[in-house]
């Protein structure tokens, strides 16, 4: 089973990456949160500096394009080439709506036409391996089912497919019945995204698509950083989690400090990890009510030490 860390925008950044990398594991693949392109030009420069080499020192990203044009891709890669990349995503599935109103991301679903455009265009001089990372569609799950042919025409390296549409977000019940009938009608490779958070949540993929051997997780990580080690079967003691977890966080901290100004900017950036992670405590509300609390790092320190001990 190969396992990706999903692109979450503000959450599994190059600081949330190389501190997991460097303390817990490392994925089969890790693909960075998108970066949007309009007109030919980024829409927000800063972005580019997530996959910058200096803050991917222990293992590169996939980089994730977000635009609608083939001009755009175009100085997408040119960004990719600068610094050394061979594979870059697509983004066909963010659902929010000043993306999808825009025409990019689940936006682009509903207009298969549009999509084989940005298709063509991009296959027809890419020097990079392509894949596309998208939902059933923005409304409705059939908006799916005229783009398997526009997918299977072009050489696309994998597609990985989040069975919900645009319009429900993150939340609803994810369609794996919808999943598991389009799947095995795309020629290409196929990866499992959504809302998989224990062993027995794969187990449940797999029974219906028997040959699915790539799942990208990305709230399920925030939840139970340890979710990678329990799919490869690897058994860490209560001591080893907690050194684990606490350096982890330590080193969280620590990058954090390099791109953020302030505790305050700090602790905002730190509470909205903590809006998933907290999950995976036993007094998990109770936890993340005080991380929303804390105005100092110093507090939130004593919140955090405190929360690992009592952990394990």
């Amino acid at each position: 089973m190969e396992v990706y860390l999903a692109p979450m925008q503000g959450l599994t950044d190059w600081i949330f990456r190389e501190s997991f990398y460097e303390h817990i594991g490392q994925f089969d693949k890790a693909f960075a949160p998108f970066i949007r392109v309009q007109n030919g030009d980024f829409y927000h420069p800063s972005q580019c500096n997530d996959i910058l080499p200096e803050h991917n020192t222990f293992q590169k990203p996939v980089p994730q394009f977000l635009g609608n044009d083939g001009a755009s891709f175009q100085h997408f890669e040119e960004l990719c080439q600068k610094h050394d990349y061979t594979e870059a995503n697509i983004n066909l599935g963010c659902p929010f709506i000043k993306v999808t109103g825009k025409g990019m991301g689940a936006g682009m679903l509903p207009h298969p036409d549009k999509v084989a455009g940005l298709l063509e265009t991009i296959f027809a001089t890419t020097k990079l391996k392509v894949s596309v990372k998208c939902r059933l569609g923005l409304e409705h799950a059939t908006e799916f089912e005229p783009l398997i042919s526009v997918f299977n025409d072009y050489p696309i390296e994998e597609m990985i497919l989040h069975p919900r549409v645009g319009k429900q977000m993150y939340k609803g019940e994810v369609d794996q019945e919808a999943f598991a009938r389009y799947a095995p009608k795309l020629k290409h490779p196929i990866c499992y995204n959504g809302d998989i958070a224990t062993l027995a949540d794969i187990d449940k993929i797999q029974s219906l698509v028997p040959g699915i051997s790539r799942i990208m997780i990305g709230r399920g990580i925030l939840q139970n950083p340890f979710l990678l080690a329990e799919i490869r079967n690897q058994e860490l003691s209560k001591a080893e989690k907690s050194s684990m977890l606490r350096n982890f966080h330590i080193s969280l901290i620590e990058r954090c400090k390099e791109k953020y100004s302030g505790d305050l900017n700090i602790l905002r950036r730190l509470e909205e990890m903590w809006s998933y992670h907290a999950e995976g405590f036993e007094d998990g509300r109770k936890i993340f009510k005080q991380v929303k609390k804390c105005n100092t790092l110093a507090k939130y320190e004593v919140v955090l030490f405190k929360a690992i001990s009592e952990l394990i």
